[in-house]
């Protein structure tokens, strides 16, 4: 007895292969042709140990943007920051730093910049405040607004008073650290003089 070998399943075969080729060429090609998916993984400009400074307009320094390594990609038009560090610059010596692990700074000219691992806010000490400082996982920062959230758990420290929750946003101008939800803590009243 003879097996009978049919044409049709290697035909089907290489029309599933052409197909799947033909997709894969179609997916990683951007509007002009190019190949997008370089855009994404290889970064047209690396900047190492910068430093911005953000000018009011009285020429006043408002804040100071550093990082030691930056990888900018124009097919996505945003830029990955390692160790981002981001100082407001207060009147009263209060200065309010925010830093992280890792950050990505959004397109157009850096509107949002997303930090994490480890996202620290400090508040330094003033002769009226103790130092102020919030640990999260993850934060939103507009620099321009000078606004800082997260959706996140934080715990936030001022001398030996202790507050944590999930959620914040933190308005530097009004110096507010604001909790959202389930809050909880312990308060240490400083004593009267």
């Amino acid at each position: 007895m003879k097996t009978r070998i049919t044409h049709r399943l290697p035909l089907l075969l290489m029309l599933f292969l052409a197909g799947l080729t033909a997709w894969l060429q179609y997916a990683v090609q951007d509007d002009s042709g190019g190949d997008a998916g370089a855009d994404r993984r290889d970064p047209d400009a690396i900047v190492e140990n910068f430093t911005v400074h953000r000018l009011g307009e009285t020429g006043k320094p408002e804040y100071i943007f550093s990082a030691p390594k930056m990888l900018h990609y124009s097919g996505i038009d945003s830029s990955d920051v390692l160790y981002p560090h981001i100082v407001y610059l207060a009147d009263d010596g209060g200065n309010v730093t925010v830093s992280a692990s890792r950050g990505t700074v959004s397109r157009g000219n850096g509107d949002e910049t997303l930090l994490y691992g480890n996202a620290l806010i400090v508040r330094d000490a003033t002769p009226d405040h103790q130092e102020l400082r919030a640990r999260t996982e993850f934060l939103s920062v507009l620099p321009e607004q000078g606004i800082v959230r997260t959706d996140r758990s934080v715990i936030i420290t001022q001398g030996s008073s202790v507050l944590t929750g999930v959620g914040m946003v933190v308005n530097k101008d009004k110096q507010i650290f604001s909790l959202q939800s389930q809050v909880r803590g312990i308060f240490d009243a400083p004593g009267k003089k």
